[in-house]
C-alpha cells in the first residue's frame, strides 16, 4: 500500500468514525428508542377483517404490509377484496381502488344498495407504477389519508409485451408496491392470477402465476376458491403470513347478500351484516 492509499484509508476511517447520517450504525438500545419515537409520531394503521377465524390467526393488517389474493378466475378474489373494503369503511378507514379487471359501473354495482365511500381514479392507466404512486399521493392530499389500497390485478401493472424476463419484471413491481406501502404507512392488497396448469388441486404459493417473487415479496398470501357443487360456499386459505408465521390455515366463507361471511358466526355479536 503506497502513501496515497494509506492517506485515503485514514481519511475514510476518520469520516466514518464521525458519521451521523440517517443510515448510521447504532446499538440495539438506540434503535429501540428510535422505534418508540416513531410510534408516537406516526399514525398507527391496523385493519380488522371482522372475519373471526381470519382475525384470530393473523390478528390484523398493519401499515406497510403487502397482501396478495390469488385464485382461479371467477372464484371470489374481487368479492373477498370488496368484502374487506366494506368492512374497513364501516370501521372508518379510507380505501383507494384501482379496478382494472372490470368497469367502474360493474365494480360499484357489486356493492349493492349500501355502496361504501371509497376513492378511485376516474380513468385508469396500465403498466405505470409512477402513475399509481401519483394517484395514491393525490388521494392522501385530497382526502387526508389512505389506509388501504386495492389493485385488481397485478398483471395490469406489468408490460406483458416487454422483451425482458417477465418474472424479474413482476419482481420489480412487487418490490415497488411493498416500498410504497412501507413509505406511506398503508395496507396494500393485490389480486394475482393463479396458474392454469394446477386448477384441480389445492393451491400453494408455487401456483402463483409467472413469478416466485409474488410470494417472496408479500407479507400475506391468500388463495380463494369456490365449491364446484355449491358456488356460494368459498374457502380462503392462508399460505403465507410473515408476521405471525401462519401457514395452510383455511377459513370457510359463504356469499350472503353482496359479501362473504363466516357462516358459523352469523348469529353472534361478531357477525357484521353489511346489507
Amino acid at each position: 500500500m503506497n502513501e496515497n492509499e494509506v492517506t485515503r484509508l485514514i481519511e475514510r476511517e476518520k469520516k466514518l468514525a464521525k458519521y451521523d447520517g440517517p443510515d448510521k450504525v447504532v446499538t440495539s438500545y438506540e434503535m429501540l428508542d428510535f422505534i418508540q419515537a416513531d410510534k408516537t409520531a406516526v399514525r398507527e394503521v391496523s385493519l380488522k377483517s371482522h372475519i373471526p377465524t381470519l382475525d384470530a390467526h393473523i390478528q390484523d393488517f398493519i401499515g406497510g404490509e403487502l397482501t396478495v389474493v390469488s385464485g382461479k378466475t371467477g372464484n371470489g378474489k374481487t368479492l373477498f377484496a370488496q368484502t374487506l373494503t366494506a368492512t374497513f369503511v364501516k370501521d372508518q378507514k379510507q380505501c383507494l381502488w384501482f379496478t382494472f379487471e372490470v368497469t367502474a359501473d360493474a365494480f360499484l354495482g357489486n356493492f349493492g344498495e349500501h355502496m361504501p365511500a371509497i376513492c378511485m381514479p376516474k380513468e385508469l392507466r396500465q403498466s405505470s407504477l409512477d402513475w399509481v404512486e401519483d394517484r395514491i399521493d393525490e388521494a392522501v392530499l385530497k382526502y387526508g389519508r389512505i389506509d388501504a389500497v386495492f389493485i385488481d390485478h397485478l398483471h395490469f401493472l406489468v408490460d406483458m409485451g416487454s422483451r425482458h424476463n417477465i418474472s424479474l419484471e413482476i419482481g420489480k413491481v412487487m418490490r415497488r408496491l411493498k416500498l410504497i406501502a412501507l413509505h406511506r404507512n398503508l395496507c396494500m392488497f393485490l389480486m394475482a392470477h393463479q396458474k392454469k396448469d394446477n386448477l384441480d388441486n389445492e393451491p400453494t404459493n408455487d401456483d402463483l402465476r409467472d413469478s416466485s417473487f409474488i410470494a417472496q415479496e408479500s407479507d400475506n398470501v391468500f388463495f380463494i376458491w369456490r365449491r364446484q357443487d355449491n358456488p356460494s360456499e368459498t374457502t380462503l386459505k392462508i399460505t403465507k403470513n410473515r408476521r405471525k408465521g401462519v401457514m395452510n390455515v383455511k377459513v370457510s366463507l359463504e356469499k350472503i347478500g353482496h359479501f362473504l361471511r363466516e357462516p358459523e358466526y352469523r348469529n353472534t355479536k361478531t357477525w357484521n351484516d353489511r346489507d
